[in-house]
């Protein structure tokens, strides 16, 4: 299990200003967003490939940022570079107040979910996160979900309830990507249904 360091909670704090993204959604128009992460986006791609290739500038960021990369970074992309490609691909792919529920779910849950799991959390299975962890994520979704005019709270609370189960599960992939894209895909199909 984790510690709560100074890195984690530089990179815990960092995790929270990202909900700037889904907050600015909600005044700033669908193109200019996509726009915007699309380059980002890509340029984050590029510059996490250069760093895990290039030796002087993997020791760049190496000296000057290793301390906020988990271990698993060291040799794959970032959780920041997995950040930027799911608010593309949400605010892309997804209707505008799904986008924001599920980047926030993502900002402000996931975060919660690490911060109280290492804190408090003791039961987990297999995996670093604890159920305590997952309980607090579900909490502040659901938060969320109340503060949200659209969709319907139906549909928030069980995006919640996936969101949740996403950042608990351990699927080999970065939940900083599957959790809005699954959780959002599953509001989705709900508002069509």
């Amino acid at each position: 299990m984790k510690k709560l360091t100074r890195s984690i909670l530089i990179r815990k704090f960092l995790h929270i200003l990202t909900a700037i993204i889904p907050i600015s959604y909600i005044f700033l128009n669908r193109f200019s967003l996509v726009l915007s992460l699309g380059i980002l986006g890509i340029s984050a791609v590029i510059i996490d490939l250069l760093r895990l290739k290039v030796d002087s500038i993997g020791n760049f960021f190496s000296l000057h940022f290793g301390k906020l990369f988990w271990e698993r970074e060291k040799h794959t992309l970032t959780g920041a570079t997995h950040y930027v490609v799911s608010a593309f691909l949400s605010i892309y792919l997804f209707e505008k107040w799904i986008a924001i529920a599920v980047l926030l779910f993502l900002s402000l849950g996931d975060t919660a979910a690490h911060l109280i799991g290492v804190k408090w959390g003791r039961i987990s299975f297999n995996s670093e996160k604890t159920i305590e962890g997952s309980v607090a994520c579900l909490v502040i979704c659901i938060g969320i979900s109340i503060l949200l005019p659209h969709p319907s709270i139906i549909v928030l609370i069980s995006g919640s309830i996936v969101a949740s189960l996403i950042e608990f599960l351990p699927l080999g992939i970065d939940d900083n990507l599957t959790l809005p894209l699954v959780a959002g895909v599953a509001m989705e199909i709900l508002t069509k249904i």
